[in-house]
């Protein structure tokens, strides 16, 4: 079920969404360094949570990331990132564009940008229930940002996944397991005939990611229909779906039960991420 948090709506077979829209993005910070789309996905209860971040390095605005943006904290949940675009740093590693990341539930980390160029972020929480973050410093809690209902400070007494502020881990993907509380990889690393899969989250009702890195003209997926949102981030080249294009940095999100035209490369091959939100339905039709 499709929760566009009072922002996004979804108002036909399927929205689109670009970080090359800029401008339409709402803002957490006066000056626009950190812009945010949230939205829900998948089962109501258990879903994962989408939150678009697009950072720009502002020198009108400095923003004290150690104890105001981001200070050392974790989550009630397993996290799943890809960057479209520009640097970024996860629990001090660097990523760079198409480079992704899944993340246990519970894991103490701190993310930032990692150049002044700006940065496209894609993060899918698992489970909406372990999406609010228990700040570590009870100083750092007492300044952290403002940024709305989904961004405060945990309360521990009053959690909302059964587990408890830590969660429970669940990560499940194609390449084996996390490493102390981590997998990194790149898309372009992926062979063509072989994609990455994954799931994270809820055991029963959290998504399943699939990434590709293919060559042009290939069709990644035939036409198809699915019971449950499908969310689509192209992070390199391009991809056709029926009429339209969408180059690196666009994103689709495609309603339940709406058919969808084959996802087909274009002439520069495309390196794309697809989220379904729940694991217990598949694309029909889908060959791949």
């Amino acid at each position: 079920m499709f929760d566009g948090q009072n922002v996004l709506e979804l108002d036909g077979g399927h929205l689109d969404l670009s970080y090359h829209d800029e401008h339409l993005w709402p803002s957490m910070t006066p000056a626009g360094s950190i812009r945010n789309y949230t939205f829900g996905i998948g089962d109501p209860q258990v879903g994962p949570l989408v939150q678009l971040g697009l950072v720009s390095s502002l020198a009108e605005e400095p923003l004290d990331w150690r104890h105001v943006i981001d200070p050392p904290h974790f989550h009630g949940s397993d996290q799943f990132r890809v960057l479209a675009g520009g640097d970024w740093n996860v629990g001090g590693k660097s990523l760079r564009t198409g480079d992704y990341v899944f993340q246990e539930a519970g894991k103490v980390y701190r993310e930032h940008p990692d150049s002044s160029e700006p940065a496209w972020i894609v993060l899918v929480i698992g489970d909406r229930r372990g999406a609010l973050p228990t700040i570590i410093s009870d100083a750092d809690r007492e300044t952290l940002i403002d940024g709305g209902e989904n961004f405060r400070a945990a309360d521990a007494d009053n959690y909302a996944h059964p587990a408890g502020p830590k969660g429970a881990s669940a990560i499940d993907t194609s390449l084996g397991g996390c490493s102390r509380g981590y997998l990194f990889g790149a898309l372009h690393d992926i062979d063509n005939a072989n994609p990455v899969t994954a799931t994270f989250g809820d055991r029963e009702a959290g998504p399943s990611v699939q990434m590709y890195c293919v060559a042009a003209g290939q069709v990644i997926r035939e036409a198809s229909v699915c019971g449950t949102e499908q969310f689509l981030v192209i992070t390199k080249g391009s991809v056709a779906i029926g009429p339209a294009r969408y180059l690196a940095g666009d994103m689709r999100l495609q309603r339940a039960d709406e058919p969808m035209a084959a996802v087909v490369a274009g002439a520069e091959g495309a390196e794309l991420t697809v989220v379904v939100a729940d694991r217990r339905h598949t694309p029909v039709g889908a060959t791949r």
